[in-house]
């Protein structure tokens, strides 16, 4: 499997839950694209000239006719639906063209669809926030296609698709997105900050830092910024974050290489000690966009 695709199930108008209740909240669930008024008249498996009247009023082949036109048995996709919910399907065979004016369906894909509830991996969550996103998307990241496996295979209690583990243990293997929640918990529950969720980065590629911090203990009030990197990135240099001392921050630092500790005050790395034995203590009370991954990963402790 080269990709996990993701759909928007969605119409600008005030019937995208029927569309949805359709799609997903039926005893045939289906993924679906739109463009039905190209679809009148096409028989229903010659998805070929469906696909060749879109491209030839769009001028170009669509993205989402593509993924469409390419998806075969046990390809899996993710969905979400109005409540936030996001579902995990696996396609049961190729698309096929239909004629629904009223929910502007002109193709869809049978696939079994499990509800995973709300708590799933970052990159998952951001590919239907990004703004020109698209109707749909290939996530090729090689950890969400396993992920996808795992978690179908729970949802439908199949062991339906082989899935590979990862050598190495959680943090070297965890996702940047969700690194940073872990990280971001630590400090909330360890040191007692709280978040303030309008100075979240929402993966700027400029801002120096995921997000700052007050904390709650009001006999010790402080305020911080932290910043995540990953196992695979570049050496990250204390001083660069000399700015956010200067204007009264403690600065808390998690990547794999830090330089120039010693050169500044107030500056604090997260360990990796600290960070694993935080996860094991509060596993219980950690998102499941964390802590479903550590099936994916061979423990330090094995």
């Amino acid at each position: 499997m080269d990709y996990v695709a993701r759909i928007h199930l969605k119409r600008n108008d005030d019937i995208r839950q029927e569309l949805i209740d359709f799609c997903l909240n039926n005893s045939e669930q289906y993924v679906a694209i739109g463009w039905s008024w190209l679809s009148e008249d096409i028989k229903l498996d010659d998805f070929q000239e469906y696909y060749n009247r879109i491209k030839k009023k769009n001028g170009k082949a669509h993205p989402a006719i593509n993924v469409f036109r390419d998806a075969k048995i046990d390809d899996l996709f993710w969905t979400r639906d109005l409540s936030g919910n996001y579902w995990i399907c696996k396609v049961k065979s190729s698309a096929i063209v239909v004629c629904d004016t009223h929910l502007d369906i002109g193709s869809v894909i049978p696939v079994d669809a499990f509800n995973v509830g709300m708590q799933v991996p970052g990159q998952i969550k951001s590919s239907f926030n990004r703004p020109l996103g698209g109707t749909i998307e290939r996530i090729r990241d090689k950890s969400i296609i396993e992920y996808s496996k795992l978690i179908f295979n729970k949802f439908s209690k199949k062991n339906y698709f082989e899935v590979t583990t990862y050598s190495g243990g959680l943090l070297d293997n965890l996702p940047e997105f969700d690194l940073e929640e872990l990280v971001i918990s630590y400090l909330q529950i360890k040191e007692n900050y709280y978040v303030l969720s309008n100075s979240i980065a929402k993966k700027s590629t400029t801002i120096k830092i995921e997000c700052e911090m007050i904390s709650r203990d009001i006999n010790n009030p402080r305020k911080a910024v932290v910043q995540v990197k990953g196992k695979k990135a570049n050496v990250l240099d204390a001083l660069e974050f000399k700015q956010y001392v200067d204007d009264g921050y403690l600065v808390y630092l998690y990547a794999p290489k830090i330089i120039n500790l010693d050169q500044i005050k107030n500056i604090i790395q997260v360990e990796d000690s600290d960070l694993l034995a935080f996860y094991e203590e509060n596993k219980s009370i950690l998102p499941a966009s964390i802590t479903q991954w550590e099936d994916l990963f061979t423990s330090e402790r094995d």
